[in-house]
């Protein structure tokens, strides 16, 4: 490929007929492999034309090289000075943490600890079979072993979030498919929560951490905008819309009653939420976590069975379902067997749910929401594990809170280095926090409380945001 033809490939990125990126400054071209790619398409896409190569060894094996080598195109010769254009004083950063990385690598940091792991699985597990005990004993007897009962199954779920996000990484398991059936075990079974829909979606969040249209950890429109851009694309497009089919029902005299008034009722109501609940998104903050496990179990359940598995395979698609399918049963059987009455089973329903939703969403809003929110043009000429620090937040915890976070109180570590084993996290996050005050990286540390509150000013500061633009709109 010349250097004329690469140039026009990375100008035009969006041209599905020409994706190539580049690791270790040779070329590759993915324009094929991307919708095969063991991580989901996605997380390719948003390096088309660029400089991968920090990415590519952060969440790969070497093995990985023997796939790239079939797509080679060609070396980045000196004319090919695209990626090295984009210059930065962080260089000399992400040079040093890259021989961090070949420094632990050797002292075999990134290698797992199997009987911290195997402690893991038991003690995870055996918070949901005393969840399971006290319904069996009791679930019939006593409304507040029932409170007691669905708090330990939302605790088993959060925890078994945890570790499946372990396993995710291939954080254990040097043998990456044993690494994929625990997690089907411990997503799909246990928690109900899909391999290929959350490989999909975490592997771009890693790939592209909190940068705006591509993370989709921060698209959480309309039901919560963290960050500007998210309210102005929102607010600009529901207003673009109105006005078209504003002028689509004056001008089309074909149109039926049936569906102006469909159109109508639909533009009502998102003008009553864009005017009257979005602005004030800090009020009912608290009330929509509750319902974030629901929300992502049916994402995931539409995910299988619309998109399918991640390496296309219908027997891992029928297998994920399955998994799936019997979580649910599984839940609904206890509930309706152990339980004494239709009031109490759906309070047990209700509170497992939300317990969980709180305790996953408290921790996943510490890990980046209010952290600096990057347009596409910043990422551009900035260091991915540049990127990584200044998005994320680390949390001071003991160990229990540490416990109760799985690890990710540690979250910048973690984004630095992905498949490094969440016990190695404490030891290796005085190393990484060195080298970001050496090159003056900002590595933001707090408390929870703290944490929390920088996310609320975060939705507080877009709500105020999204109050400006009902007037400038509507």
């Amino acid at each position: 490929m010349s250097t004329c033809e690469f140039a026009q490939a990375q100008e035009n990125r969006n041209d599905p007929s020409h994706k190539v990126i580049i690791i270790d400054d040779k070329i590759y071209d993915v324009t094929e492999f991307h919708r095969e790619h063991p991580g989901g398409a996605k997380v390719l896409l948003t390096h088309i034309g660029k400089d991968a190569s920090d990415v590519f060894h952060a969440m790969h094996p070497e093995s990985a090289y023997e796939i790239l080598a079939n797509y080679y195109l060609g070396d980045l010769g000196e004319a090919d000075s695209l990626t090295k254009a984009k210059t930065s004083d962080k260089k000399a950063f992400a040079e040093d943490i890259r021989q961090l990385r070949d420094k632990l690598t050797d002292l075999g940091y990134f290698r797992s600890n199997r009987l911290y792991y195997l402690y893991k699985f038991i003690s995870t597990l055996s918070i949901c079979m005393a969840s399971l005990l006290i319904l069996y004993l009791y679930g019939q007897q006593s409304t507040t072993a029932i409170i007691i009962s669905a708090f330990l199954l939302g605790l088993f779920w959060q925890q078994c979030g945890w570790l499946s996000h372990d396993f995710g990484h291939h954080q254990v398991f040097d043998n990456r498919p044993l690494n994929d059936i625990a997690v089907i075990f411990l997503g799909n079974f246990c928690q109900g929560f899909s391999l290929s829909w959350w490989k999909s979606k975490h592997n771009t969040h890693h790939a592209s951490t909190n940068v705006d249209g591509h993370d989709p950890d921060i698209s959480t429109g309309p039901v919560l905008m963290w960050h500007e851009y998210a309210s102005a694309n929102y607010y600009g497009n529901l207003a673009h819309s109105t006005n078209n089919n504003c002028d689509a029902h004056c001008c089309n005299a074909t149109s039926t009653s049936a569906a102006n008034n469909k159109n109508g009722f639909r533009e009502g109501f998102n003008r009553f939420l864009a005017e009257n609940v979005f602005p004030y998104q800090t009020r009912y903050y608290f009330f929509v976590i509750a319902l974030a496990r629901m929300s992502w179990a049916i994402q995931s359940a539409n995910h299988v069975a619309k998109v399918g598995a991640l390496n296309k395979s219908s027997s891992l698609r029928l297998y994920e379902m399955g998994c799936l399918a019997a979580h649910w049963a599984l839940f609904l059987a206890v509930t309706t067997r152990w339980i004494d009455s239709l009031q109490n089973m759906i309070l047990f329903v209700v509170l497992s749910q939300s317990f969980t939703g709180y305790m996953l969403a408290m921790v996943f809003a510490l890990n980046h929401n209010g952290m600096p929110v990057i347009t596409k043009e910043q990422a551009e000429s900035m260091e991915f594990f540049e990127i990584q620090v200044v998005t994320s937040r680390n949390v001071k915890m003991g160990w229990l809170g540490t416990w109760f976070m799985g690890g990710l109180n540690y979250q910048i570590d973690h984004h630095v280095f992905p498949t490094l084993p969440r016990h190695h996290l404490a030891t290796v996050q005085p190393m990484i926090e060195a080298i970001c005050n050496k090159h003056q990286v900002i590595y933001h540390t707090t408390s929870f409380l703290q944490g929390t509150l920088e996310a609320l000013n975060a939705l507080d500061i877009t709500q105020k945001v999204s109050r400006k633009l009902v007037m400038k709109y509507f």
